[in-house]
């Protein structure tokens, strides 16, 4: 039942689809900007936090089907970067803090409903995304005291078990007529899995509870238009003013 809102959208546009005069079928590429927050709590313990600002690695590639000027949805797929830093308490030696930067690479399918202006490309949007989270990053700095000071240690792994492998997310946001949109996305699950076990230390993660949110600020451009202009050997840049 956790997702039969997607579906419920999925059939409520198809059931409508015969009431549409024309459909408008195209796709766009970007780039994200991602403002990240997450709200951590470690065991009753809220451990310090900090603002996680990111541009790289986050592409995108979507389809968009217009049913009209004012009522649409779109898909793809999302390439993006995400994760939290916080301020951990040494479990080894209490009262030393590190500062901890966990991350993934995730690989995630949009769905959205788009609502208003698509001849201005102005208009609200607003969807349910699932991601694939396929690489993990952790980082650390055990005498920093805090502070990204003195020796670092770094941890990677491909499907790793120390992060839920798929993670559901909500999003809105608004799409600006310069080709710029905002949104915000607020993840459903924890991020971490709290049933790994180490080979040797246990359950570290029991009591790790990790909710992530961000802001960000994206870019689309249609891909038929850039290449329309290539292939005229003119390119022209019109298509950001739409």
């Amino acid at each position: 039942m956790k997702y039969s809102g997607l579906l419920l959208l999925i059939l409520f546009l198809q059931a409508l689809q015969p009431g549409f005069a024309q459909k408008q079928v195209y796709t766009t590429s970007g780039g994200e900007m991602i403002f990240q927050m997450s709200d951590v709590n470690s065991g009753g313990s809220e451990p310090e936090t900090n603002l996680r600002w990111t541009v790289f690695l986050h592409l995108g590639s979507y389809t968009h089907m217009d049913f009209t000027n004012n009522i649409g949805m779109y898909s793809g797929l999302a390439l993006r970067n995400i994760g939290f830093i916080s301020n951990e308490d040494d479990p080894n030696n209490p009262g030393n803090y590190m500062k901890t930067i966990r991350r993934t690479y995730n690989l995630g399918i949009p769905l959205a409903l788009k609502l208003g202006s698509f001849d201005n490309n102005m208009y609200l949007f607003g969807g349910g995304e699932y991601e694939w989270q396929f690489l993990y990053k952790e980082k650390y700095w055990p005498n920093g005291g805090g502070e990204r000071d003195g020796e670092k240690r770094k941890y990677h792994a491909w499907f790793s078990k120390r992060v839920n492998q798929f993670i559901p997310s909500l999003f809105v946001g608004i799409q600006l007529p310069k080709g710029i949109n905002v949104k915000f996305k607020y993840y459903m699950e924890n991020y971490m899995n709290q049933n790994y076990t180490h080979p040797t230390q246990g359950k570290i993660y029991s009591d790790l509870d990790v909710k992530l949110y961000y802001v960000s600020v994206s870019w689309n451009i249609r891909n038929n238009e850039i290449m329309n202009s290539v292939k005229e050997g003119n390119i022209n840049y019109s298509y950001l003013t739409r």
